[in-house]
């Protein structure tokens, strides 16, 4: 006899007799017997529904809480010794972007205009293009009065910027063997080892303890124009090597203002050309190492004839690798190998959203800014489109009351944090130079304001870690399989009695035992069906 035809020919009705009599399950056995009434039994049929209905939902709500939130935030058990961690870098950008004795933009621009309201055409200017096109490239400093749209140098559009941009506004930017005159650290006394001329949205910056531009982004896709990280180059540096470079981050050697990185800063009044810049101090950010600085997001500013204390409490997040399995969505962060950038090699949310930001402002604008990363077919924006740049970053960065999802391009990049990252609650500190800040009841003489104005104007800036531990937070499983599996054998345990040997005792009934069911017939010759 085929199994189909055994299976046919099995007595179910029996079967499930003997599996109610006999099963585990509680109440199951109720369902059955001639020496109960039908009441009695729809009675038990109806409670055992319920329960297994109620069991249900409070399995699905278990396997909500699984499925959607998995991770938990905690505080690490053990604390974390400064010494065991890399010192931040520190972005510092000079508000002055030029310097008189190499370009006078004052003078040219005030002539230029003169000329221009007085002409109202191109012919007999006594600026010559060269410096008109320079002009234009310095304007890219400065505020948004200089870029409104009525400005005359817009009738200049013809004429070319100068074609190395960044080397000619790096050229024209204050010296930064005069800027930073001392910059002092008790790990290691040649800190300038540890700088490099940046570049970024404000400008040319100087940066501390960041990685090297081979480390920063992928070289193959990367323009080769012009560096955006270049090591500094001084008398300091020259004595570790001809050819080498400095590509080991300093390390923290304590805490307290004991072990602060200290920098001098300075400029000279009569040197600087204050004709398109809102200050004359400088912006600082503290990030980490591998984070590309952009200052418009946050900075602090150090004012001149100032001293500027900053104590750090690091905010450290790690992610148990146990988490690995789950995606990014409902862990909420990246690891490293997860969201490869096109320019970055290192993911962090910055580095992504500073990705992003250039690949918006290239879809909106056609081109842009000169500081953010590119391919060599990309193109610069130019003066006349500098306002491009400024209105896609609002549009990226500044949510607005109505906002629809096509509009959401920051949400589609997907910059999620990284798993493993660092960020900086800063205690700030201010002091104001009291001899700068005097009030002169006598009126100065001509001589003695040239005098006052040769003295060079000091601002310093101070950085340390404000204790020798800090406790990190870390993310961890909250809810694996496990538990998932714990809290489903816990509930049907309470509402049914079902336990593991149950359900295989059911999975026996059902696909074993009618197998071994046969007919058998006796001697009287009555036909009886047995299992």
């Amino acid at each position: 006899m085929s199994i189909r035809a055994k299976l046919k020919s099995i007595p179910v009705g029996a079967l499930f007799e003997e599996y109610c009599s006999e099963s585990s399950v509680h109440g199951v056995r109720f369902f059955v017997g001639n020496q109960r009434s039908a009441c009695v039994k729809l009675t038990w049929l109806g409670v055992f529904i319920l329960s297994l209905v109620g069991c249900g939902v409070m399995i699905q709500q278990a396997y909500n809480k699984w499925d959607r939130t998995p991770v938990i935030v905690t505080l690490s058990e053990v604390p974390t010794p400064v010494w065991d961690m890399t010192f931040p870098a520190v972005t510092i950008c000079p508000e002055i972007k030029v310097l008189n004795t190499r370009f006078n933009f004052t003078q040219d621009f005030e002539t230029l205009q003169s000329e221009w309201y007085q002409t109202r055409r191109n012919k007999n200017l006594t600026v010559t293009e060269e410096n008109i096109g320079k002009l234009k490239a310095i304007i890219h400093h400065c505020p948004g009065v200089y870029k409104h749209e009525n400005n005359f140098m817009f009738n200049f559009n013809h004429v070319p910027e100068p074609i190395a941009l960044v080397d000619f506004l790096k050229n024209v930017s204050l010296d930064r063997r005069s800027v930073f005159t001392m910059c002092s650290s008790t790990s290691d006394a040649r800190c300038t080892d540890y700088m490099q001329v940046t570049l970024t949205n404000e400008g040319i910056c100087y940066s501390f303890n960041m990685i090297s531009q081979e480390q920063m982004f992928h070289p193959d896709v990367l323009h080769n124009e012009y560096k955006y990280l270049d090591r500094w180059e001084d008398d300091a540096s020259e004595a570790v090597g001809d050819g080498e470079s400095q590509d080991e981050l300093l390390k923290v050697a304590g805490s307290g203002l004991d072990a602060a990185i200290g920098f001098n800063l300075i400029h000279y009044p009569l040197k600087i050309d204050t004709s398109c810049v809102r200050g004359r101090g400088y912006k600082v950010l503290i990030h980490e190492p591998t984070v590309y600085p952009d200052l418009s997001k946050r900075n602090i500013r150090l004012s001149v004839s100032q001293t500027v204390t900053v104590a750090l409490k690091p905010n450290i997040m790690m992610t148990s690798p146990e988490l690995a399995k789950y995606s990014a969505q409902k862990r909420q962060c990246y690891f490293t190998h997860e969201h490869p950038l096109r320019f970055f090699r290192q993911y962090s949310q910055d580095n992504c959203e500073l990705e992003c930001l250039t690949n918006y402002t290239l879809q909106r604008c056609g081109c842009v800014h000169y500081s953010m990363p590119r391919t060599n077919g990309t193109r610069v924006c130019k003066l006349q489109e500098a306002h491009c740049p400024s209105t896609a970053r609002g549009v990226l960065f500044i949510r607005k009351q109505h906002r629809n999802s096509t509009e959401d391009y920051l949400q589609q990049c997907d910059c999620l944090p990284a798993c493993s990252s660092v960020r900086f609650d800063l205690q700030i500190t201010q002091d104001s130079h009291t001899e700068e800040r005097e009030v002169r009841t006598s009126i100065e003489t001509e001589q003695e304001l040239q005098a006052r104005l040769q003295i060079p104007v000091y601002s310093v800036l101070q950085v340390y870690y404000q204790d020798t531990h800090f406790i990190p937070a870390q993310r961890s499983e909250l809810h694996g399989l496990v538990d998932f599996l714990a809290n489903c054998g816990g509930l049907l345990g309470l509402f049914i009695g079902v336990s593991l040997l149950s359900i295989v005792e059911a999975i026996y009934y059902i696909a074993v035992r009618p197998l071994s069911c046969r007919k058998r017939k006796p001697d009287t010759g009555a036909s009886d069906d047995i299992c």
